[in-house]
C-alpha cells in the first residue's frame, strides 16, 4: 500500500467517524422535551385560561374545562402528572418554542403558519369564527359599507388564527390586536373598534353573559377552523404518544362525551368568575 492510498483510507476512516457522531449528535437532539417530561414526571402544558369552555379559572380559582380534561387524559397516558402553565394567549407559541412548557393545549388552531414552527396533534376538535358586533353597528355597516372597508375598525386577540383571518379575508378593514378578550369588548361597546373576530364559542359567551343586551354576532360562521395540540418539531416519540391516545380517545367515544359535558351542558357558566 502506498502513502497515498494509506492516507485516502485514513481519510475515509475519519469522515465516517464525523458522519457516525452527527447521526448519534441528532439522534439525541430529537425527543428532549419527551425525555424531558419522563424524567421529572410532569407534562407541562400551556393554557390561556380564558377560553371557557374550553379552559377557564373559576371563581374559586380552579382551572377547569374541555382543554383541561383531555389535557389529564393525555398525562395518564404517559404516566406523569399534568401541570397547566398559565399565560395570555399571545404567549403561548413563543413559551412553546423557548422549552418553557411542554405542549399547547388552549384552543390552538391548527394553521400553515403555525405548523412552519411547531408540529400538531390531531384535531381534536373544530371551531368556528365569528364577529362580535353591536346590533347599531352591525345594521349601520350592512347598509352600507360591509365590513371590509377602509372605514370599518376591527379587533382580534393577539396572535391568533383571528388576525390571520381578517388579513386574508377582511384586508381592507383596519385591525388592532389585544391581548385579552375584555379589552376588546369595552373597544367594541364603547365604539372605538365596530367588531371583534372571535372563535364562534367565545363569541357566543360574550352574548350570554351581555348585560347591556346591545351586543350581537353574524349568524353564519366566517370560517371554520380545526383545533390541534400543538407540540415543537423534532419530537416524534411525543408525537406517537399522543396520537395514539387521542385516536384511542376518539374511537372509543370518549371524546365525544367530553364535548358534550362542555359544549352541551352551560352548568359549567356558574362557575365563572365574573
Amino acid at each position: 500500500m502506498n502513502i497515498l492510498s494509506a492516507k485516502i483510507q485514513l481519510l475515509g476512516f475519519f469522515l465516517c467517524c464525523i458522519f457516525i457522531i452527527g447521526c448519534t449528535h441528532n439522534v439525541q437532539a430529537d425527543n428532549e422535551v419527551f425525555k424531558r417530561i419522563t424524567e421529572k414526571g410532569v407534562l407541562v402544558v400551556g393554557m390561556s385560561g380564558e377560553q371557557p369552555p374550553y379552559n377557564f379559572v373559576t371563581s374559586k380559582g380552579g382551572i377547569i374545562g374541555f382543554d383541561v380534561g383531555l389535557a389529564e387524559e393525555l398525562a395518564n397516558s404517559l404516566g406523569v402528572k399534568m401541570e397547566i402553565a398559565l399565560m395570555p394567549f399571545p404567549e403561548l407559541l413563543n413559551a412553546l418554542q423557548e422549552n418553557k412548557v411542554d405542549v399547547i393545549i388552549s384552543a390552538f388552531s391548527i394553521s400553515e403558519q403555525r405548523r412552519q414552527k411547531v408540529s400538531f396533534v390531531g384535531p381534536y376538535a373544530q371551531v368556528g369564527k365569528s364577529l362580535l358586533t353591536t346590533k347599531k353597528t352591525l345594521a349601520r355597516i350592512r347598509n352600507s359599507t360591509g365590513f371590509n372597508h377602509a372605514q370599518v375598525n376591527l379587533t382580534a386577540l393577539e396572535n391568533s388564527t383571528s388576525v390571520t383571518l381578517a388579513q386574508e379575508r377582511l384586508e381592507k378593514a383596519n385591525l388592532t390586536t389585544v391581548i385579552h378578550y375584555e379589552d376588546a369588548v369595552l373597544a367594541v361597546l364603547s365604539g372605538q373598534a365596530d367588531a371583534l373576530i372571535a372563535d364562534l364559542s367565545i363569541c357566543d359567551l360574550l352574548l350570554i353573559r351581555d348585560n347591556s343586551t346591545e351586543l350581537t354576532k353574524l349568524n353564519e360562521p366566517l370560517a371554520v377552523e380545526e383545533i390541534g395540540i400543538a407540540l415543537n418539531k423534532n419530537e416524534p416519540l411525543l408525537e406517537n404518544k399522543l396520537t395514539e391516545k387521542l385516536q384511542q380517545l376518539q374511537k372509543s367515544g370518549e371524546l365525544q362525551k367530553h364535548h358534550q359535558k362542555w359544549f352541551n351542558n352551560g352548568g359549567w357558566l356558574n362557575l365563572l368568575p365574573y
